[in-house]
């Protein structure tokens, strides 16, 4: 059943045997496994509507000191399906290497392990609707260079949580979906050691109270820590805060474009890479574990494609960018078709760009639809870097409120030296393997060499403010992500992630809830 919360009697008591909060990737993964049954009573509150909405997305406004980043409020949607909406569809598995803990990453380690997890991986695919990666072996029957290994990544048609489970939704008799409803504060009982109920504010001014035998907050990597922030009149730095762990350890994944130009013959490299045009496909290359150890690096892959001779002129990449700003890049997406693109908002230095030399902007996006014809001219190498878990990185509470009058949050975000010398590191060995193919590729780099930090903008991942750790002392939640000395509150998502790895997050966040789920079956019951 889907309720808008806007439309209840002010001052509605909402009863329920479970409440989870925020119907995205994590929230859904976990309500879809009661939807089909009767006898638990399970209210999934959504700040969202089922369509995207200008003042409610405004709730999602952050500042952002240090590090260089997108709009805050259009890295995170509030809208049934959540995240899943600008989500692109790639995702896999954390390696065995991600749960381990390392020596030469202080606050590594996960409470349990990639084994541990496997079951619930194996059953996240079906729920996402993801197909698995596959590793091919290198066309030319040589081995890759040491140090590296090939996959090729497939698109998964990006699964649309809000779209796909809402005729679910919509008919159990156990699920009730409250939209429109976004949750103010968390009531915590004066002994501090359980949640008695959440209050409930809709925009049209109407507001009701929630009360549940066990509480799941899956706001995301930044609402979650805020949530528990807010709800500071009990806790007084907020609720599983004791430590002045709330908030801090914020990962990302920053990720960099780099542009070498190929020499005359590419043959090796054209059966090597298969991200051609028009393909779902695309060339993956990874430093493997051994190195990752041996060197004591952090996690560094590189999605590979090419470029062609058309497309070899700031215009094309302009261009590319103005015509990216006015679409959505996924057809279904009413949040990008109100922004027009998200970040990749129309700039101005783009426009002038164009108008210097329109002649090479029109050539390059006739030249562009013949790409498939036209000579390679230079091999794009997209990186993407792991993040230390370090707790100055963090979100905190600001003066600045919402249209609740709830203080907004502020990102405090920096780069770390072992970043950047993985990311160099990174590039060094998987350039070495592109000299075995392409002997002359290294020598030959298009892009600003100087571009770290300052062009390493993120991948809309928040990761780590409410992280899990066995001792109250150094995490929010423990092993099965329930919050520290609070009985009946749990969280679910990125935010209880201790480390990032390097792949996108929303296989292990659904894996994650599955687990959630089963240790659950123990707690709420009717």
């Amino acid at each position: 059943m889907i309720i808008d919360g806007r439309q209840l009697p002010a001052g509605t008591l909402v009863e329920a045997d479970l409440c989870i909060v925020g119907a995205g990737p994590a929230g859904m993964a976990l309500a879809t496994n009661y939807a089909g049954q009767s006898r638990i009573k399970v209210a999934l509150i959504e700040s969202g509507g089922m369509e995207f909405d200008a003042d409610t997305q405004e709730l999602a406004h952050s500042d952002v000191v240090g590090q260089e980043y997108f709009p805050m409020k259009e890295t995170r949607l509030r809208v049934f399906g959540g995240s899943t909406l600008s989500w692109g569809g790639i995702g896999g598995e954390f390696t065995p290497l991600d749960f381990e803990e390392r020596s030469w990453v202080p606050n590594s380690g996960w409470p349990f392990t990639k084994k541990d997890l496997q079951p619930y991986y194996d059953s996240a695919m079906k729920v996402a609707k993801m197909d698995p990666d596959t590793i091919d072996v290198d066309p030319d029957g040589a081995p890759p260079a040491e140090g590296t290994r090939w996959a090729n990544v497939l698109f998964s048609a990006p699964t649309r949580f809000g779209k796909v489970y809402r005729e679910e939704m919509e008919q159990s008799r156990s699920v009730s979906v409250y939209l429109n409803s976004t949750v103010t504060k968390v009531e915590l009982h004066p002994s501090g050691g359980h949640v008695e109920g959440l209050q409930v504010s809709c925009l049209n001014a109407n507001s009701y109270r929630v009360k549940a035998g066990t509480y799941v907050l899956a706001g995301g990597g930044i609402e979650n820590a805020r949530m528990l922030m807010v709800s500071n009149d009990v806790a007084t730095r907020g609720i599983g805060n004791e430590h002045d762990l709330l908030g801090r350890y914020f990962q990302e994944h920053p990720r960099l474009h780099d542009r070498y130009r190929l020499p005359v013959g590419t043959a090796a490299l054209r059966r090597r890479v298969q991200g051609a045009a028009g393909t779902l496909r695309f060339s993956r290359i990874m430093v493997t574990d051994e190195t990752l150890r041996e060197e004591k690096l952090l996690n560094y892959f590189a999605n590979l494609s090419f470029g062609y001779l058309a497309q070899d002129a700031p215009q094309f990449d302009a261009l590319r960018r103005i015509v990216n700003a006015s679409r959505k890049p996924w057809s279904d997406s009413p949040y990008y078709q109100d922004i027009g693109g998200g970040p990749n908002q129309v700039r101005w230095q783009d426009i002038k760009t164009v108008l210097k030399r329109p002649d090479r902007a029109f050539i390059s996006a006739v030249g562009a639809q013949f790409q498939p014809k036209a000579p390679r001219r230079w091999l794009e190498i997209r990186s993407s870097v792991e993040m230390l878990p370090r707790p100055e990185n963090r979100v905190v509470l600001v003066d600045d409120k919402d249209a609740f009058g709830i203080p907004l949050v502020r990102l405090e975000w920096s780069l770390h030296p072992d970043e950047e010398r993985t990311y160099w590191r990174g590039l060094e060995i998987i350039l070495r393997e592109m000299e075995r193919l392409e002997p002359g590729i290294s020598r030959n780099r298009m892009d600003d060499p100087d571009q770290w930090p300052h062009l390493a903008l993120g991948t809309w991942h928040h990761i780590g403010t409410t992280r899990m750790h066995e001792d109250p002392t150094q995490g929010v939640v423990d092993a099965d992500c329930k919050v520290h000395g609070v009985d009946n509150l749990y969280l679910a998502g990125s935010s209880v992630f201790p480390t990032g790895g390097v792949t996108a997050p929303t296989l292990t966040i659904v894996a994650l809830s599955l687990r959630l789920h089963d240790h659950l079956k123990s707690r709420v019951k009717v």
